[in-house]
């Protein structure tokens, strides 16, 4: 069909004023000064701990985090993340924030001020949940690692890492 305003074949985006979508735009912004979009933040408080959140989301019936019930009726428990984050926050506690083969620091705060967990990468199961979801939320199982070593250790060549035999021990059946 053909425009009104540049008087040439194209779509029609505006059917009332049988304009196409580049001299409808001019027709809506004529004669004002383009849009300047502004970002307001509103100031987010931190959630203290995550069991404090967990507790919050359930009193208030959040369908985020509903109990998954199991063959006998009872919960068989929340979302993995949800679950895992109670479990980090435990690990974050018992640990000196250094990781355990090079000795970087690690971040000392678990949450940033939006209330996101800060530095998941830096609790690395010794054995993979995959393998041993038994050993999911076990304290033995965690290493408390930078990024790098972390990777190494998913990644690379475990056995040439120092925390090896350390770990080897600690889980000798996983080995």
């Amino acid at each position: 069909m053909e425009c009104k305003g540049c008087n040439k074949e194209k779509e029609i985006a505006n059917k009332h004023w049988k304009l196409c979508a580049i001299c409808n735009r001019e027709r809506l912004d004529e004669g004002k000064e383009p849009r300047a979009y502004k970002y307001v933040r509103k100031d987010i408080k931190a959630v203290k701990t995550t069991e404090t959140r967990l507790k919050r989301d359930i009193d208030k019936g959040s369908s985020r985090h509903k109990l998954v019930y199991g063959g006998g009726g009872k919960p068989k428990g929340l979302s993995n993340l949800i679950l895992d984050e109670v479990f980090y926050e435990k690990c974050f506690n018992n640990s000196n924030h250094e990781c355990e083969e090079c000795g970087t620091s690690l971040p000392i705060e678990f949450r940033d001020g939006a209330g996101k967990l800060i530095a998941r990468f830096r609790y690395s199961h010794i054995v993979a949940k995959s393998i041993a979801p038994e050993l999911r939320h076990s304290l033995k199982n965690i290493n408390h690692l930078c990024l790098r070593c972390h990777t190494k250790w998913d990644f690379g060549d475990k056995k040439s890492m120092d925390i090896y035999r350390a770990n080897s021990i600690l889980l000798p059946d996983y080995f």
